[in-house]
């Protein structure tokens, strides 16, 4: 070999001896680039089940005093005996007359009816569309 020869050789040696350890050490930066990726990870999802268990727990709280200053408001409000209630839920029943069966089957016949109606007034609007001529438009003619 020549001098140039053992020289080229030389350099590319140095080279690849070079490119190899800094693709060892890039290899390790991205080792510790995910390690700690990793532990950002962990540490959000940490945070997201603690603020979730936080949050379940106010609602349960919230929805506490919110039943017992409900109850404790319709106690303050409605302050009659078990007896005017047992007679004003007898007076209500008397005054309304129908039954509870006949008020259901008036209902259901009410929505009968109201089905019909509205069954007869799409019918009458298909024939009418049926009937009707689509509009006609212009003719468009090529330029050539």
């Amino acid at each position: 070999m020549t001098v140039e020869t053992d020289a080229l050789a030389e350099a590319a040696l140095q080279f690849s001896e070079a490119i190899r350890a800094e693709r060892t050490s890039t290899l390790d930066a991205l080792a510790t680039e995910r390690q700690a990726a990793l532990q950002i990870i962990k540490a959000l999802r940490g945070e997201n089940q603690r603020r979730v268990r936080q949050s379940s727990g106010r609602f349960a709280v919230g929805f506490l005093i919110g039943s017992a200053l409900g109850a404790a408001a319709i106690y303050m409000i409605n302050q009659r005996t078990s007896e005017e209630v047992r007679l004003g839920l007898v007076a209500r029943a008397e005054d309304t007359g129908a039954s509870l069966g006949e008020r259901i089957k008036a209902a259901i016949e009410a929505g009968r009816r109201a089905a019909a109606s509205q069954e007869q007034d799409l019918w009458t609007k298909y024939r009418q569309r049926i009937t009707e001529k689509p509009p006609t438009r212009p003719r468009e003619d090529p330029l050539f």
